[in-house]
């Protein structure tokens, strides 16, 4: 009798720690399965190794001073899709890239034919921006787990001053797996080159035309599964993300609100990008509240975005008794190295 009083105690105890085992139990189900991955990365400087007049690309041409050549170009390309073998972990390939800094149409048809990515289905999203260098981002994605509905760019306008024009948001909707909608914006805010207070105010602008972008989807969709991802120039805590952009760090959660899954993140050589021997996240992920919460068919975690952090891709900074990326230059020297950041990616999950 005694054991079988402690059995039912067990049991109702069970049920009210547990309310709604069942429902408990199909979600952690539904977690278990294939994530969706997205990824992003600037690829620093793909150029093809052809003169373009309208744009300002005379380095990356092979009677420049950094000698670009046909030959050059095709290692960088087995490069990239190494790196997109590697985030995939052989299993589980990004299912969306964001890119950065990729010249035109022509060099993302290279990546995606003259490398072993070229069975694997991906396809492109890509538009000219009206950068002088004609640097541009793009969205590669597979076809049979990302069905894209709308595809648009939107300048970022510097009123009164439109001599050094900046990249273009990509912004792409597009149906996942479940058959639920995600609004996915890539972009390439202005550098800091000049000094960070004196190009501090491009990026809040380009921050500005993000924020009024997310603001148009959650408008016109309520609880809208938004994913914001690129190489901001700016670290998470700065203005034009924690002010402007109004990405959040903290864990409360509201579907109205955005989430920097990178913001969280903190310690000795965490980070995509190393400046003078301090690494921090200048590429990063946010989201809406709802892929917090999950209560739109997507869900994640911010354990779930990382910094890809491979060993072929980093090497020692004597100087600054630190690691460093391996860059495809340094200076005018060529390196033949991978890229000045390292690649970020988060975990989706389908909720049904």
């Amino acid at each position: 009798m005694k054991n079988l009083l402690l059995f039912s105690s067990a049991l109702l105890l069970a049920l009210f720690v547990y309310p709604g085992c069942k429902n408990h139990q199909k979600k952690a189900s539904s977690a278990s399965m294939k994530p969706f991955r997205v990824m992003f990365y600037n690829v620093e400087n793909l150029y093809d190794a052809e003169d373009d007049p309208k744009i300002d690309d005379q380095e990356f041409l092979p009677g420049s001073e950094l000698q670009w050549t046909n030959e050059r170009l095709d290692a960088k390309l087995m490069h990239i899709a190494q790196v997109i073998h590697a985030v995939g972990d052989q299993e589980l390939l990004p299912d969306v890239i964001g890119l950065g800094e990729v010249e035109n149409r022509k060099v993302l048809d290279f990546l995606l034919t003259k490398t072993d990515l070229s069975s694997l289905g991906y396809s492109i999203a890509h538009f000219d921006s009206p950068d002088k260098r004609g640097i541009d981002v793009a969205l590669l994605y597979r076809s049979s787990r990302f069905k894209p509905l709308k595809i648009n760019k939107y300048p970022v306008i510097f009123p009164g001053d439109m001599d050094k024009p900046t990249r273009d948001i990509l912004y792409v909707k597009g149906e996942l797996p479940n058959k639920k909608p995600l609004h996915i914006l890539v972009n390439h805010w202005p550098s800091r080159s000049g000094g960070q207070k004196e190009t501090e105010p491009k990026r809040i602008m380009a921050a500005q035309t993000a924020k009024r972008l997310c603001d148009s989807i959650a408008f016109n969709e309520r609880n809208a599964n938004i994913l914001l991802m690129g190489d901001l120039n700016d670290y998470p805590t700065d203005k034009s993300i924690s002010e402007t952009l109004v990405a959040q760090i903290d864990t409360s959660t509201s579907s109205s609100a955005l989430y920097n899954l990178m913001g969280w993140q903190k310690g000795e050589n965490v980070g995509s990008h190393p400046y003078k021997g301090e690494w921090g996240f200048l590429d990063q992920i946010i989201v809406s509240g709802s892929i917090i919460q999950g209560n739109q068919g997507i869900k994640t975690y911010f354990n779930q975005a990382k910094a890809f952090r491979a060993d072929f891709l980093i090497e020692k900074n004597e100087k600054f008794n630190n690691w460093q990326t391996k860059r495809t230059y340094g200076g005018k020297k060529y390196l033949g190295g991978y890229s000045d950041h390292l690649p970020v990616y988060v975990n989706l999950y389908m909720v049904y």
